[in-house]
C-alpha cells in the first residue's frame, strides 16, 4: 500500500484545519482519486456556476441555447490520441469591464497581459464572450480550463495531478489560482493531444446575468476581483519556476508595474484594499521555495499512488 507520508501528502489538508481553506488543486485531486478508484473511464469537471447551454448571437440578439455538453466532450475524448478535452466559457469574462490610466501596468504586474488587450475596448463589448455555434473550429491546445474539461483517466499514468496552494496576505489566507496550469505545461511535453472542442459552456460569472457587470457600483464584483488578483499573484512565481523562466527578472518587472497599477486601481475603485497587491507579490515570491517543496511532495505521492493503482489492476 501507500506509505503514511504519501497518503498525508495526497489527502491531508492542513489549511482546512488551520484556516478553513482547501486549495483548488487538492479539491480536484479528491475527485480524480475517487474516479480512478471507482474504475471510471473519464471524468468531466463542471464548475457550480456553469450551465449546459451556450450564449449565441441570433438576429442581433444574444440568446441561450441548450447543448449536449458532456456528449460533445466524449465525442472527442473517444479518439485514441486525445486524452483531454477542454474549452472556454460564454458569458461575462472573469475580469469585468474597466478603464483607467495605469490599467496596462496592473495587468503586466498580474501576469495577465492578454486581458489588457480585451479590456481596453471593453466599452464596445462589455467583456461578453459568445459561443461560435455553427462556426465551431476544433483545435489542439495546451490551455486547460478547469471548469470546462474532461480527462481520459487511463492517461493519468502519464500526467500530473492538479496543484495549487494557500498563502497568507495581511493576516488573511488566500487561495492561489491556476490549479490546471501544471497539467497544460506537462501536456506540452507529451505526445498526447488536448483538444479544444470550441464549445463555450455558459458561465454565470457574477451570478446576475444578463446584467452588465459594474465593478464600481457592485461590491460583490469588486470583492471577487480583489481575490482573483491575489489568486493570480499567488500562482505566478510557481508558474514561472515551472516554465524555467528567470524568476528575478520577471519579479522585478512585475513589481515595478504592480506598484503603479495597484495605486491606479485603488483610486479608480475607491478601494484601498488593492494597495496590498505589491506586498502580496513580495510574499508570493518569498513563498516559492515552500510551494516547490509542496509540489514535489505532491508529485512523489501521486506517482506512488498511480504505480500502486496499476499494480491493483486499476
Amino acid at each position: 500500500g501507500l506509505s503514511t507520508e504519501n497518503i498525508e501528502n495526497l489527502l491531508n489538508c492542513p489549511t482546512l484545519k488551520k484556516y478553513g481553506k482547501v486549495p483548488y488543486g487538492l479539491n480536484r485531486n479528491y475527485a480524480l482519486i475517487k474516479a480512478l478508484l471507482s474504475g471510471s473511464e473519464a471524468l468531466v469537471f463542471i464548475d457550480t456556476d456553469v450551465y449546459p447551454r451556450v450564449l449565441v448571437k441570433k438576429d442581433d440578439e444574444v440568446k441561450e441555447k441548450e447543448i449536449d455538453f458532456i456528449g460533445k466532450h466524449l465525442e472527442y475524448l473517444k479518439k485514441e490520441e486525445v486524452i483531454i478535452t477542454t474549452s472556454d466559457y460564454s458569458g461575462y469574462y472573469i475580469i469585468p469591464p474597466m478603464s483607467f490610466t495605469g490599467m496596462k501596468e496592473l495587468f503586466i504586474g498580474l501576469q495577465k497581459e492578454d486581458a489588457y488587450e480585451l479590456l481596453r475596448n471593453s466599452d464596445q463589448h462589455n467583456c461578453l464572450n459568445l459561443d461560435n455555434d455553427k462556426r465551431r473550429k476544433i483545435f489542439e491546445t495546451d490551455k486547460i480550463l478547469g471548469g470546462n474539461v474532461a480527462i481520459k483517466l487511463s492517461a493519468l499514468k502519464e500526467l500530473p495531478p492538479f496543484f495549487s496552494t494557500v498563502y497568507n496576505v495581511n493576516g488573511e489566507n488566500v487561495l492561489s489560482r491556476g490549479e490546471d496550469t501544471l497539467l497544460g505545461i506537462k501536456l506540452k511535453k507529451s505526445d498526447k493531444k488536448c483538444i479544444d472542442i470550441d464549445t463555450k459552456i455558459f458561465h454565470n460569472t457574477f451570478g446576475n446575468y444578463p446584467e452588465v457587470p459594474n465593478i464600481k457600483k457592485d461590491k460583490s464584483i469588486k470583492d471577487r476581483f480583489y481575490y482573483t488578483c491575489l489568486g493570480w499573484i499567488g500562482r505566478n512565481p510557481f508558474l514561472n519556476w515551472l516554465k524555467g523562466e528567470n524568476i528575478e527578472e520577471i519579479k522585478n518587472r512585475q513589481k515595478k508595474n504592480i506598484i503603479i497599477g495597484s495605486k491606479a486601481l485603488a483610486s479608480y475603485l475607491n478601494d484601498e484594499r488593492f494597495l496590498i497587491l505589491p506586498e502580496a507579490l513580495e510574499i508570493s515570491y518569498h513563498n516559492l521555495e515552500r510551494v516547490i517543496s509542496e509540489y514535489k511532495n505532491t508529485m512523489r505521492a501521486w506517482n506512488d499512488f498511480i504505480k500502486k493503482l496499476e499494480k491493483w489492476g486499476g
